[in-house]
């Protein structure tokens, strides 16, 4: 079985740092470690980190000792201010894109344009931005009209293009003023378009990452299109033989968040098929 890959594969930049980070943290320090959230949307990496010491808590208000570690998608404003107040040492490994997202919501907000967030209204990231905003903005999915003289735009990072220029496209229409900060990560642009390339090369494509992961499923959808022999697997246990059936070359890719070893160890699988 013939296999291709795309070139950019595995971890992005924002998870290899807050990886990096969190295990220079273990390494060096015999402190409990803990993360508000699963740190990324790969539940294999998360049990790895478990191994080690890095527990995921879901209530901040749980935590009562340790490091707490902030998720790559960010964390609720409420939620950093109780981190601080009870004085607990933090390590913020929000991936700097999703911070940009911020940053442009609240400038919206100051200067008086509604703020539209295009992305998952639940997806931590969008749930993190939304929170710094005081819950006053508007989260999209899909092309809607929107009752307002000035409308600010950011969308999540790991969103598709196509539904960010739709959305962005409708709303257009019916405001009187429109400010537009394209906050997609390049890389997700990057994987995006590389995928869809491979996918008219290929007789399948397998997708690999995080059932939980939105980056990948955004993968996934826009790689179907192109190729419908396409499956999203988190490892090669998920792979099932029929699927291969008149398969001669299949192409993989990865989610942002998804480790090296697992898509590897994937391609590995497939090439001994």
């Amino acid at each position: 079985m013939k296999v291709l890959k795309t070139k950019n594969i595995g971890f992005c930049f924002g998870v290899k740092r807050a990886i990096k980070m969190v295990l220079k943290e273990v390494e060096e320090n015999k402190n409990k470690v803990c993360t508000i959230g699963p740190i990324i949307h790969n539940p294999q990496m998360v049990d790895i980190l478990k191994e080690k010491g890095v527990m995921p808590v879901e209530d901040v208000s749980r935590i009562n000792e340790g490091v707490v570690v902030f998720r790559t998608h960010g964390i609720k404003k409420d939620e950093a201010e109780y981190i601080e107040q009870k004085g607990f040492r933090s390590i913020d490994t929000t991936c700097p894109f999703v911070k940009r997202v911020r940053k442009h919501a609240m400038y919206l907000k100051k200067n008086g344009y509604k703020v539209v967030i295009i992305g998952d209204k639940n997806h931590p990231e969008v749930k993190s931005v939304l929170s710094y905003l005081d819950n006053d903005g508007i989260v999209l999915q899909e092309p809607t009209l929107i009752e307002a003289k000035k409308v600010g735009v950011v969308s999540q990072t790991t969103l598709d293009k196509d539904t960010f220029v739709n959305i962005v496209r409708e709303l257009a229409g019916n405001v009187h003023e429109l400010r537009v900060y394209n906050t997609i990560c390049e890389s997700t642009e990057i994987r995006q378009k590389e995928a869809i390339e491979l996918a008219g090369k290929v007789d399948m494509m397998l997708i690999v990452g995080g059932k939980n992961s939105a980056n990948t499923s955004k993968l996934c959808k826009v790689v179907h299109e192109v190729q419908p022999r396409t499956y999203q697997i988190e490892t090669n246990n998920d792979i099932k033989p029929e699927w291969f059936h008149g398969v001669h070359i299949v192409g993989i890719t990865g989610g942002a968040s998804t480790p090296d070893l697992i898509i590897d160890t994937v391609e590995r699988h497939v090439k001994n098929l």
